[in-house]
């Protein structure tokens, strides 16, 4: 019984649920069985039957409390969850992030540290939450909520960590991205300059310069930073470092180039390389937030264009489609989305708002590449 008041009160914390009813938590509670019960299924841990059971008792529970399940088919945002009372179905909803389930169902210690006073004495700290960063069958955007769920405790938890393992640069990285996120780029800058005190890693090095000419606007030091990352990437062997050298090139070719600009030949320049970061920006938020209109999108392009599937050279087309014609069930493109979710300004709405069709996608960018290949 301790064990199961423990993950009751665990499910309060993180789920922020310590002024809900008792039979909402209790049902939260069986749910993230349901989601355990499935993945020991599929990975042979128990059988269909022993699944199926596990969730008949969530669904008998739910009907028996007059409580409902919640989601994106009824109405609810991407990744978005909520268990209601029936009577309050139709009013205001508290909504969960799936994530935080997902995060709770396989995490538990991680849930732990997080949402402790004192991260450092929950049992398992720091290792699970370092092989939690570093488990290459995550999901990056699971690792990233862990910290923006509760961004004061998911810097502590970080900064903890640093404190005993200051070499741990799954840690370093994750906090650099927190920063970077919330405008912090001074602190972001700092850190990497604690993470590069640690370790001479060519990918640091290269995601360094990406940080000084992205968010600093500093050509000749974002230069020095890509040509570190060469260095290293040389003594290691191009066959070793294969496309990631290649990338590493084309960077320190770009930064070499955007140093020497002056007027209006940097402002044309910045401006298409704004332009593609946007667009990349659009659409990894897509990818992370709307995996189910995306797959129902691939189906409406795929009859749409009357092809058969859509090609590794169909992606750019149907992306371009995705985030800036198709509309979401608000009547919103995904573009639009991002830019209210963001706070972009009127100018970049406006033009985000013309790309209607991969064609119109093409002749913008291709537009500030010309104006680009005049620089």
């Amino acid at each position: 019984m301790t064990a199961k008041r423990d993950r009751e009160e665990l499910i309060k914390k993180f789920l922020g649920c310590e002024d809900e009813d008792e039979r909402v938590v209790k049902a939260w509670d069986l749910f993230i069985d349901v989601q355990r019960a499935y993945s020991d299924e599929k990975v042979g841990v128990i059988s269909r039957r022993e699944r199926d059971k596990v969730r008949r008792e969530f669904d008998r529970y739910v009907r028996k409390n007059k409580l409902r399940m919640l989601d994106e088919e009824e109405g609810l945002k991407a990744h978005e969850l909520a268990i209601v009372r029936e009577e309050e179905a139709g009013g205001e909803i508290k909504t969960l992030n799936s994530f935080d389930v997902w995060l709770l169902v396989d995490f538990g210690e991680v849930c732990s540290a997080l949402v402790a006073d004192e991260p450092d004495e929950v049992e398992g700290f720091p290792d699970a939450i370092i092989e939690f960063l570093e488990a290459p069958g995550v999901d990056e955007w699971l690792k990233e909520r862990l910290i923006e769920k509760n961004k004061e405790a998911g810097e502590r938890l970080l900064k903890t960590i640093l404190v005993e393992r200051p070499a741990e640069g799954n840690v370093h990285s994750l906090l650099v991205e927190h920063y970077e996120r919330a405008g912090r780029f001074s602190e972001a800058e700092a850190e990497y300059k604690r993470m590069l005190s640690e370790t001479d890693d060519e990918v640091v090095w290269a995601n360094y310069g990406y940080f000084l000419e992205k968010r600093r606007g500093r050509y000749g030091d974002a230069f020095e930073a890509f040509k570190n990352s060469l260095e290293i990437c040389e003594r290691v062997g191009e066959e070793e470092a294969g496309a990631f050298l290649e990338e590493v090139k084309k960077s320190i070719s770009r930064v070499e180039r955007m140093k020497d600009l002056e007027g209006e030949k940097a402002r044309v320049a910045r401006e298409y390389q704004e332009a593609v970061w946007l667009i990349g920006d659009i659409k990894v938020f897509a990818e992370k937030r709307m995996e189910r209109e995306i797959r129902k999108a691939q189906e409406e392009y795929v009859e749409e264009k009357d092809k058969e599937e859509i090609r590794v050279e169909d992606s750019f087309d149907f992306m371009g489609w995705f985030l800036f014609h198709r509309k979401l069930p608000d009547e919103k493109v995904p573009g639009m989305v991002y830019a209210e979710e963001e706070g972009l300004d009127g100018v970049t709405k406006e033009r985000l708002k013309g790309l209607g069709s991969p064609e119109e996608i093409g002749a913008f960018m291709g537009a500030l590449r010309e104006g680009w290949n005049e620089v």
